[in-house]
């Protein structure tokens, strides 16, 4: 047995579920969910303290969202100022099924961010899943197999 497989079997046993990602165009891993039972492409960024969903997106989509009136830390490719945070509320966040527990789901001004990565060719980013899920859920990330272990129960 090689030891990826006995990473995975381990895991398994002590109540992990495994999640495959890919790498976009410029490298960043990427997963696939669902937001209110929407499909969407979700860029894991351990650097995040929070998962974020892009603002134009949510509008869209039609997922209403409530400014918070709290400025949020600028980001790389932000610019030069505090994006404004915006909240979800009761939306729902899976992956594969699973109910992915956070902090809340928050929504931000990706326009620049991804006006950048669209000049490099890659796809806008949708939504960030933050080191809160990464926290909750006790994740683990195999960069070999470009795996995601989450904890599906209570840690």
């Amino acid at each position: 047995m090689d030891y990826t497989s006995a990473i995975a079997e381990l895991l398994s046993r002590h109540g992990f579920r495994r999640f495959i990602m890919s790498r976009t165009q410029v490298g960043h891993l990427k997963l696939v969910g669902h937001l209110d039972g929407r499909p969407i492409d979700i860029v894991l960024d351990t650097g995040a303290s929070k998962t974020v969903v892009d603002l134009s997106y949510c509008r869209s989509e039609g997922i209403a969202v409530s400014d918070t009136g709290q400025p949020g830390a600028p980001r790389a490719g932000a610019g030069e100022t505090a994006v404004s945070v915006h909240t979800l509320g009761d939306v729902r966040l899976t992956l594969e099924g699973l109910p992915v527990r956070s902090d809340g789901i928050f929504a931000i001004d990706m326009t620049n961010l991804n006006q950048k990565l669209m000049t490099k060719g890659a796809d806008p980013i949708r939504a960030v899943l933050g080191a809160d899920v990464l926290r909750y859920h006790q994740a683990v990330i195999d960069y070999a197999t470009l795996a995601l272990f989450l904890k599906e129960g209570p840690g």
